[in-house]
């Protein structure tokens, strides 16, 4: 339950203190992330922030809904430890106060930009331990408490789709004694408004073989109409084209930056074909939008070999307005 203590400052204004909730105890801090935090007024006004936002979502669920939050949270905890343990000085304190915030972010379901939508979301946790028979799932969801309109409702069966994706159960009877599946599904809201919700989705799966595979995926509602959004809401046949461009000089640069600063040359890539570029543009599960860009993303493989990874273009809000119908729904 969130406590407010009542502090006077300077003798002048009063003001409501949020007072820490379930923080670890500085007493005992052991890791070098937790006595990093101790030490730096920054970090553990952040780390309260965040254990605040995890004991208010904690004491309101009950049952498995409570125990996959503390299963997740674990899971986080350690996460955290081993990215940001190995770093030192500012670049540790950057790591810990990014993944603190984003940690709190997800616990409140706040936005990354926009005005929020009105209506109350809240994260859903989907959680299944790793042992030798079983997958390790590791889902972190976000919907709306009580959709009411088409939009809200239509946001909540694309979400409810992705977690019943999740693979709970035993794993294959092929799978080898010492190796454990896996799968993770990662939801942030980029964007939110009383009018659009636009949310990345981040996943990985590994099921045998060499090396699992992730991808990233947007879920873009028009919540004044009802419907998921098109490219073609947004764009014409001459709007997509000049994206493609923009988008092609892009890929080129990351592709040179990727190779030694070797100029790209997309005849010595069997890979790249432009055809896939202009899928991606039209297709809005690449698209996530925030409220001064949008990013299309490219998985592995989709332009380049596993090992390049993902492949973004970025386009600023006032170039896709430009390009955009009259009366696109972007954000505002």
């Amino acid at each position: 339950m969130q406590l407010l203590k009542i502090c006077w400052l300077a003798g002048l204004l009063l003001i409501a203190c949020i007072v820490p909730v379930r923080a670890f105890d500085c007493a005992k801090a052991a890791s070098s992330i937790e006595k990093a935090i101790c030490t730096d007024p920054k970090l553990k006004a952040a780390d309260d922030a965040m254990a605040t936002a995890y004991a208010t979502l904690r004491d309101s669920l009950v049952g498995a809904d409570r125990k996959s939050l503390g299963a997740s949270q674990r899971k986080w905890v350690k996460s955290r430890e081993d990215s940001c343990g190995y770093q030192q000085g500012a670049e540790q304190a950057n790591c810990i106060l990014s993944q603190t915030d984003e940690r709190r972010q997800l616990l409140l379901a706040e936005p990354e930009s926009g005005p929020g939508t009105g209506s109350r979301l809240m994260p859903v946790f989907i959680q299944q331990d790793a042992d030798p028979r079983h997958y390790d799932i590791d889902f972190t969801l976000i919907k709306f408490v009580k959709p009411q309109s088409k939009g809200e409702i239509l946001f909540n069966n694309r979400v409810t789709k992705i977690g019943k994706g999740a693979p709970l159960g035993r794993q294959s009877e092929a799978a080898r004694d010492d190796m454990t599946y896996s799968s993770v599904a990662a939801m942030a809201l980029t964007y939110t408004s009383p009018k659009l919700i636009s949310a990345k989705v981040e996943n990985w799966d590994f099921s045998g073989g060499a090396h699992g595979n992730g991808g990233t995926s947007g879920i873009t509602i028009d919540l004044d109409r009802g419907t998921e959004m098109k490219p073609g809401d947004l764009f014409d046949a001459e709007g997509i084209a000049a994206l493609k461009a923009r988008c092609i000089e892009q890929i080129f640069e990351q592709k040179k930056d990727k190779n030694d600063g070797q100029d790209f040359n997309p005849a010595d890539d069997p890979n790249y074909q432009e055809t896939t570029i202009v899928e991606h543009l039209q297709s809005m599960n690449s698209w996530n939008f925030w409220k001064d860009k949008a990013t299309v993303t490219f998985d592995a493989y989709a332009i380049g070999s596993y090992a390049e990874g993902q492949y973004e273009c970025d386009f600023t809000m006032d170039e896709m307005k430009k390009l955009a119908r009259p009366g696109a729904p972007l954000p505002e």
